[in-house]
C-alpha cells in the first residue's frame, strides 16, 4: 500500500493543446482543480498540440501548475515508448483527467500508471469511474468539471477571478481618468467570418461618443492596420496597450477591464482576455454556437446571428447592439 506525504500525491490532466481562449475559459479548471486536491501535484500534459500555460498564459498558470509536459506526443502501441518526449513508462499517478474525447489518444494515455483514470472518450469506456449519469452541458468547461466532480465533488462555494497586478493596474489607472466613462471595442477576430463589420463598430462608436462614453480599442495582431483610421476618425479614443510598457497585451486587457463600464467584441482571443468578469461584454456570435463559448456568468452577454437566421454575423443590426448596451447599463 502506498503511503504518501504532503503534496506527494499526483494529478494528471492530459488535453490536446489550448490556445489562448481555450487556456483562459480553463484557468477555472486550474483553481478548482487546486481547491479540490490541495495535497495533489498538478501535472498538465499534452499530446501534439501546445498549451499557452507554459508562454503566454505562465504568469497565472504557474500559481497552479506544478509541472508541464508540452507535447508529449503520446503513444498507443505497447512496443513503443508511452512518449518520445519525456519518461512516462515508470510515472505513476493518483489520478488522471482525461479532458479530450479522441480514442485514440485516450488509448495512449491511459497507459501511463494510474489508480483512477477519469474520461468521457467512447462514452466512458475506459474511466475507471461510471460517467453516464454526467450532464453533457452545451459549455463544454462544464462537462470537464462534471469529470472532476467524479474525483472529488465541492461541498464549499469557491469562486474564481483572474488577478491582476497591482503595479500594472496603478500604471493604467494613471491613463484612464476616474472622471470618464470608457467603454472597450475589440473589432477583430483570426477568423474573417467572425468578424462584424468594421462599418458596424464604426456607425456604433459614433453612437457611443455622442452619449459621452470614450472608446478604448484593443487591436489584434491581424488588424494593426485600422489604427491609423480609428486614430482619425476617433481622436479622443485610447489605445491602452500602446500605453503601457514591461507587460504582455493579454495583461494589460485583462487588467484595463476593472476601469470599463462595459465592453463588445467579437467571438475571438481578445473576447477571453475580457471576460474577467471585472466589467460587463457584450460578445458578438457569428458561424459558431454562441452557448458552448459563453459560461454562466451574469457579466456576460452574448448576440449570435442565428437570432436573425443566419450564420452571418452581419445579419446582427447595430441598432439591437445599442438596444443591449442601454439594457445593460441601466
Amino acid at each position: 500500500m502506498l503511503k504518501y506525504t504532503k503534496m506527494s500525491k499526483k494529478i494528471l490532466v492530459f488535453s490536446n493543446g489550448e490556445k489562448i481562449g481555450d487556456g483562459i475559459i480553463k484557468l477555472k479548471l486550474l483553481h478548482e482543480i487546486k481547491i479540490r486536491l490541495p495535497e495533489h501535484k498538478l501535472y498538465w500534459l499534452t499530446n501534439k498540440g501546445k498549451t499557452v500555460y507554459s508562454s503566454t498564459l505562465q504568469f497565472i498558470s504557474c500559481n497552479y501548475i506544478d509541472e508541464i509536459l508540452d507535447q508529449a506526443d503520446l503513444s498507443p502501441f505497447f512496443w513503443n515508448k508511452i512518449s518520445k518526449k519525456y519518461k512516462l513508462d515508470n510515472k505513476f499517478f493518483d489520478y488522471i483527467l482525461d479532458t479530450q474525447k479522441s480514442v485514440i489518444r485516450t488509448v495512449a494515455l491511459k497507459r501511463i500508471k494510474h489508480k483512477n483514470f477519469i474520461s468521457g472518450s467512447a462514452n466512458g469506456l475506459f474511466s475507471t469511474k461510471k460517467i453516464k449519469n454526467i450532464k453533457r452541458r452545451k459549455y463544454y468547461l462544464d462537462y470537464i468539471l462534471d469529470l472532476l466532480d467524479l474525483i472529488v465533488i465541492k461541498n464549499t462555494k469557491s469562486s474564481f477571478q483572474i488577478p491582476i497586478n497591482k503595479n500594472l493596474e496603478q500604471l493604467i489607472s494613471k491613463v484612464l481618468s476616474k472622471e470618464k466613462s470608457y467603454i472597450g471595442i475589440a473589432p477583430g477576430a483570426g477568423e474573417k467570418n467572425k468578424i462584424w463589420s468594421l462599418e458596424n463598430y464604426i456607425e456604433l462608436c459614433y453612437y457611443l461618443e455622442k452619449n459621452n462614453k470614450t472608446i478604448v480599442f484593443f487591436i489584434g495582431p491581424n488588424e494593426l492596420y485600422l489604427k491609423e483610421k480609428l486614430k482619425n476618425l476617433f481622436p479622443d479614443s485610447v489605445f491602452i496597450e500602446d500605453c503601457i510598457n514591461g507587460y504582455q497585451n493579454i495583461e494589460i486587457i485583462m487588467a484595463t477591464t476593472k476601469y470599463l463600464q462595459l465592453a463588445i467584441s467579437n467571438d475571438s482571443g481578445v473576447s477571453h482576455m475580457l471576460s474577467t468578469g471585472f466589467c460587463p461584454l457584450i460578445k458578438l456570435f457569428g458561424p459558431k454556437d454562441s452557448k458552448k463559448f459563453t459560461p454562466e456568468n451574469p457579466n456576460l452577454f452574448s448576440m449570435s446571428s442565428s437570432d436573425f437566421n443566419s450564420k452571418n454575423i452581419n445579419k446582427i443590426p447595430v441598432y439591437r447592439v445599442i438596444e443591449k448596451i442601454e439594457k445593460v447599463l441601466i
